[in-house]
């Protein structure tokens, strides 16, 4: 057997835990030659957890998933300690519903304003609907690697201008269906895109603490409420300055326990299930300036809204992709 093809067997077998035992004997190897190609999965970021039980090791693959979720990631002011970003959420690139034109939009007026860091948080892609989901129909890209591809081609890119992203619950369907981490497959492929991790991630920009979030759709009588009950959640010493509240499709701003809150609405037309559960659905972005002090600290925020109120029908099919510059997207 040919050692890839022993890698693929090791990946399908792992996918329901199994013991040590029973995978040597299937692969007619010994337990090192197992442990072997185990190593090897795991320097390709597969990642299959073992445990030691009952005399036998028992191994279990998660796939591309991140086992933890500590991330971290640092930027800095300018020489006038200033920062700027735009803020978005929910493309849900692969679903009919769609709304390439506005992101590019939103691209592009960034760009012509000065604005070169975007952060998305959460869902960037629709994920997958089985077929027997009344909502399958919604999306024209039904496949994992399909909506990969679609975004690495399709996703605006702008010389100088950098797209930080977390994966939302629609992007977690890849990893639950196929084992496979969408952004990181995404970033990987694109120089201009950079995965910062899954539903969450903690920026610091000098001494500013901004965190990222995406969080499960809920209806709530309120905007604020989800937002808040997140924030009550946080110990005193945890507090963010700053908090980005994505997957609520919501734009509001306010200050709740010296917590700076954005709500960040979608970059896509109100889907059939948004429309059967009465999710109201807000489309834009923020464009976002922060200052800090002399010693990195939060001096002023200024959080300028951007509301689109008419979606285009059918926008997939009439896609136009946005590239500035003479950049290319590979890494």
């Amino acid at each position: 057997m040919e050692k890839i093809e022993e890698l693929e067997k090791l990946k399908k077998l792992t996918e329901n835990e199994i013991s040590l035992t029973e995978v040597a004997k299937i692969l007619e190897k010994n337990s090192y030659q197992i442990l072997g190609l185990l190593h090897e999965l795991r320097l390709q970021g597969i990642n299959i957890v073992i445990q030691r039980r009952d005399d036998d090791i028992y191994m279990y693959n998660h796939g591309e998933r991140e086992l933890e979720n500590n991330n971290k990631f640092n930027f800095y002011t300018n020489e006038f300690n200033e920062f700027k970003f735009v803020v978005i959420a929910d493309t849900r690139i692969g679903s009919k519903h769609q709304q390439l034109s506005i992101l590019n939009d939103i691209y592009q007026k960034a760009y012509d304003m000065g604005y070169m860091n975007v952060f998305l948080v959460g869902n960037i892609s629709e994920g997958l609907y089985p077929l027997t989901n009344v909502y399958s129909e919604d999306n024209f890209l039904d496949d994992t690697l399909e909506q990969v591809d679609y975004i690495v081609q399709n996703y605006p890119l702008v010389e100088g201008m950098k797209t930080y992203f977390i994966t939302g619950l629609k992007d977690e369907k890849h990893l639950r269906n196929n084992k496979i981490n969408l952004g990181k497959r995404i970033s990987d492929a694109r120089c201009d895109m950079i995965y910062l991790g899954h539903n969450s991630c903690n920026v610091l920009i000098d001494k500013v603490n901004v965190l990222l979030i995406s969080t499960p759709l809920s209806k709530t009588y309120t905007v604020s409420y989800r937002p808040e009950q997140q924030i009550n959640s946080f110990r005193s010493e945890d507090k963010p300055n700053i908090m980005l509240f994505g997957g609520a499709l919501q734009l509001e701003k306010f200050t709740y326990r010296n917590v700076a809150c954005l709500s960040i609405p979608s970059v896509c037309a109100t889907t059939r299930e948004m429309n059967d559960k009465r999710y109201s659905n807000t489309i834009g972005a923020w464009y976002v300036s922060l200052k800090t002090d002399k010693y990195g600290n939060l001096l002023s925020l200024n959080a300028m809204d951007s509301v689109y109120y008419r979606t285009n029908p059918d926008d997939y099919i009439k896609r136009k992709v946005l590239k500035i510059g003479g950049i290319n997207n590979g890494k």
